[in-house]
C-alpha cells in the first residue's frame, strides 16, 4: 500500500492517478484546506490532517511506502506565517516518520526543492552544499536531514527529489508560469513578465516526475535526486515560445509586457543556471527528458482539440 499525502494537489492528484492506473493500491489523503477533488480514478481521497498525530497514526496503518506531498508550497505564505509553515511542512514529517516506523513503513519519498542550493547560478548537482536562500528552502533542508538521519540509522529507505519548476498538464491545474502565459495567449490577453525577463528557471515535466516517483516507490532506489531538466530557460524565452505556438495553432499573437518586480528574493534571479539530471535520467531508464517546449505544445494541442470539438 502506498500512502500519498496532499493527494488533491497538482502533483498529488496526478501521482495518485498514475499509481492507480498501474494497479498499485493507494491510500490518498488530504485536508482539503485549498479545496480539491474527492475521488481520483475511483479512489476516494480521505480527509486527514498530517498535523494531527491521531490522523497520522490512522493513515500509515498497513502502508509500506509514504509519499509525503502535503505542504504549504507558497513561499510568501511560509515567510509570513512561520509557525503554521513549520507545523505543516516540518513537524508533520516528524509525525509521519515516528508513526510510520511503528506501523512498519519501509520507505519515504519526499519532494525537496532547488531552493536548498542557494541563490547563485552555475552547475547544480546533488553533491553541492545546501545553502537555502529563504525560509521555505530552510524547512526543506530540515526535512531532508530528518529523513537522511533515519536512513543512516538503517530505519528507513529514503528518496528525496530536489525539484525545480514543474510544468505540464496534470489531473488538477496549477498556475505555473507556463500555464499562466499560455492561458493569457489563448484569451488574447498580454503576457505579463515581472522584471526583466532575463531571469532563468529550470523545468521538469510532470510526466517525468510521475514516472520517477513510481520507480522510486517500486524499485530499490534511495538517496538524493535532482528532479529537474537540462539547462535553463529565461522567462522571456518562454513568453516568445508561447507566442510562437499560439500563432501556429490559433493564428494570433499577443503583446508581451514587463512590469516592475515587486517580490524579490523568493526565487533564483541568476541569469545563468545549469543542472545535472543524470541520476533522474538513470532512474527513468536513460530515456530523453521532456522539456518546457513539450509542455507548451501540449497545452495548445489540448486547446486546439477543445476548439475543434465545440
Amino acid at each position: 500500500m502506498i500512502l500519498i499525502t496532499g493527494a488533491t494537489g497538482y502533483i498529488g492528484s496526478s501521482l495518485t492517478g498514475f499509481f492507480v492506473s498501474r494497479g498499485v493500491p493507494v491510500r490518498a489523503v488530504d485536508d482539503f484546506s485549498v479545496g480539491g477533488i474527492r475521488s481520483i480514478k475511483g479512489v476516494e481521497v480521505l480527509r486527514k490532517d498530517v498535523t494531527e498525530v491521531e490522523d497520522v497514526r490512522e493513515m500509515v496503518e498497513g502502508v509500506s511506502v509514504v509519499i509525503h506531498l502535503a505542504a504549504i508550497s507558497d513561499v510568501s505564505r511560509c515567510q509570513l506565517h512561520r509557525k503554521e509553515a513549520l507545523l505543516t511542512n516540518v513537524l508533520s514529517l516528524k509525525y509521519l516518520i515516528d508513526e510510520g516506523k511503528k506501523a512498519g513503513v519501509s520507505k519515504f519519498i519526499f519532494p525537496s526543492s532547488f531552493t536548498v542550493y542557494g541563490a547563485g547560478g552555475g552547475n547544480i548537482h546533488e553533491e553541492l552544499p545546501v545553502e537555502p536562500f529563504n525560509f521555505y528552502g530552510q524547512m526543506k533542508v530540515w526535512c531532508e536531514e530528518l529523513l537522511l538521519s533515519e536512513q543512516q540509522k538503517g530505519h528507513l529507505d529514503t528518496v528525496i527529489f530536489r525539484q525545480s519548476n514543474v510544468c505540464g498538464s496534470g489531473e488538477q491545474p496549477k498556475s505555473t508560469v507556463v500555464e499562466t502565459f499560455c492561458g493569457s495567449a489563448v484569451r488574447r490577453e498580454p503576457i505579463v513578465i515581472h522584471g526583466s525577463g532575463n531571469q532563468v528557471r529550470n523545468f521538469v515535466h510532470i510526466r517525468d516526475l510521475l514516472e520517477a516517483y513510481y520507480r522510486a516507490a517500486m524499485e530499490k532506489v534511495s538517496g538524493v535526486i535532482n528532479g529537474a531538466g537540462h539547462g535553463s530557460v529565461s522567462i522571456r524565452q518562454i513568453a516568445d515560445w508561447v507566442n510562437e505556438e499560439c500563432r501556429q495553432r490559433l493564428g494570433h499573437q499577443v503583446p508581451i509586457i514587463h512590469r516592475h518586480q515587486t517580490v524579490v528574493g523568493h526565487e533564483r534571479e541568476t541569469e545563468s543556471l545549469d543542472c545535472e539530471p543524470r541520476r533522474l535520467i538513470r532512474l527513468l531508464g536513460s530515456r530523453p527528458l521532456l522539456t518546457v517546449r513539450d509542455a507548451i505544445r501540449e497545452y495548445f494541442s489540448a486547446e486546439e482539440k477543445e476548439n475543434y470539438s465545440t
